[in-house]
């Protein structure tokens, strides 16, 4: 019986991975479009179901982002721009360019009309910005909605500033725990809507920032499936 059980789990994980696997980049992109085009509707509203999770990072990353000077910050994957409203209300002289895919979470942020806040629909692993442009870049649980993360990293590298700061947190887990989360988790969410990719381990974050030519300055695995990455270019 366990057997069984365990023959009909393993083909099951490969029946959906083989779907996501035969999927073209841009389904991912269209499929975050349409899941986050509902979502901007709730998304500020404290009711967001699972997006009320990305709230817990925003502490982590204001701590960090604190820890240096900083003028000109560009929030990744920004949504209806919660985070860029936290630093604003704390540094409102700073400036803050928020970037999303979906059009209707752009919408929402501008309605905020925050003072030396931009926001603009685009994509976060084509970055629509000239060389050095930031001394820091955020990103929070949008990375592994990246159908082609090394583009990020290279993007992000491009458009920073010497000794500028990129930080950002997204899911890990062990082993085991990505490999369950990459084979059944997101290719479940992708039936059933959702634009999640994968999931990366720690030391794939690393080997990407490194590749961009970043120096890692710090990488954690936390509680909560949290991955941390801090790099300097």
């Amino acid at each position: 019986m366990r057997k069984t059980v365990y023959v009909i789990l393993v083909l099951c994980c490969f029946i959906i991975k083989t779907y996501s696997i035969n999927r073209p980049y841009y389904h991912f992109k269209q499929l975050s479009i349409k899941e986050f085009t509902q979502a901007a509707k709730i998304y500020d509203s404290g009711h967001a179901g699972i997006y009320e999770m990305c709230k817990d990072d925003y502490p982590p990353i204001l701590a960090e982002l604190e820890k240096e000077s900083f003028h000109d910050v560009l929030d990744c994957g920004c949504g209806t721009g919660p985070m860029l409203q936290l630093l604003h209300e704390k540094y409102p002289d700073k400036h803050y360019v928020g970037l999303d895919l979906t059009p209707e979470m752009i919408h929402v942020a501008q309605a905020k009309e925050l003072s030396n806040t931009e926001f603009i629909v685009g994509d976060s692993e084509n970055l629509p910005f000239g060389e050095d442009s930031f001394d820091a870049i955020i990103c929070s649980n949008s990375f592994h909605h990246y159908p082609n993360p090394q583009n990020f990293f290279d993007s992000a590298y491009r458009v920073l500033r010497k000794g500028g700061r990129l930080i950002l947190r997204d899911y890990t887990s062990s082993n085991l725990g990505v490999w369950l989360m990459n084979h059944l988790e997101m290719p479940l969410a992708n039936l059933v809507g959702h634009g999640d990719v994968k999931i990366c381990k720690q030391e794939e974050f690393i080997t990407m920032a490194e590749k961009a030519g970043f120096t890692v300055l710090s990488m954690e695995r936390q509680k909560g499936f949290r991955a941390h990455l801090v790099a300097r270019k």
